[in-house]
């Protein structure tokens, strides 16, 4: 028996899952629930194989806290976010944290939805189609991210404060050689000639 439990604020997610449901002896809808607050007492109590989660459920509630809450106390239970919206970041990083899935409520889900809960409770992954491009360009721009290394990227913070060199390398407990060899290694990787142009690129690149 697989057991399945909604979190979501909106009542009809879970009435079309139970109603979906109710030919598949073997898969059970067994709580509900509406608020964030109740998200890992469910968990304790009926202790679902798989979960829905809603990500907007009041204007506190932290789906990324509470995600990784779940995956600490309760591995067994599989994620699924419900979310109206794709952010890529957002989408990593819960994938990240420990989510099995992520489906966008504007998916063609409810009608899939046994095959969907099979799957996440074999533990397979399971994406709504933009939920994976959201992926696809997060994992892009995490890896224009990487051009620059974090000490690099703290260095042209520090420039950005208009620090001059001597003060960078006081902050950072460097020699001011050891300054000057990072600002030649980040005027090499963005194509700059000074400071201010690689501030620039580097801004508009979303590195810093």
């Amino acid at each position: 028996m697989i057991r399945v439990a909604v979190v979501d604020d909106h009542p009809h997610v879970a009435i079309a899952v139970r109603a979906l449901l109710a030919e598949t002896p073997d898969i059970r809808l067994v709580a509900e629930a509406r608020q964030g607050k109740d998200v890992l007492s469910l968990a304790q109590k009926e202790q679902p194989h798989v979960l829905l989660l809603d990500l907007m459920l009041e204007a506190d509630f932290d789906a990324l806290a509470t995600v990784r809450n779940l995956r600490a106390n309760f591995p067994q239970v599989k994620v699924c976010v419900l979310s109206a919206h794709i952010e890529p970041a957002y989408v990593r990083d819960l994938l990240k944290a420990g989510v099995s899935g992520y489906i966008l409520k504007d998916d063609d889900y409810v009608s899939r939805i046994e095959t969907i809960i099979r799957d996440l409770a074999a533990g397979q992954l399971y994406l709504s189609p933009q939920a994976y491009e959201a992926l696809a360009q997060a994992t892009r721009q995490e890896g224009e991210q990487q051009l620059l290394t974090e000490r690099e990227r703290e260095i042209l913070r520090l420039v950005e404060r208009g620090l001059p060199n001597p003060q960078i390398a006081q902050a950072l407990h460097l020699s001011a050689g050891t300054v000057r060899n990072h600002l030649s290694a980040i005027y090499g990787k963005l194509g700059a000639r000074h400071k201010h142009e690689a501030l620039a690129l580097a801004k508009e690149q979303g590195l810093i």
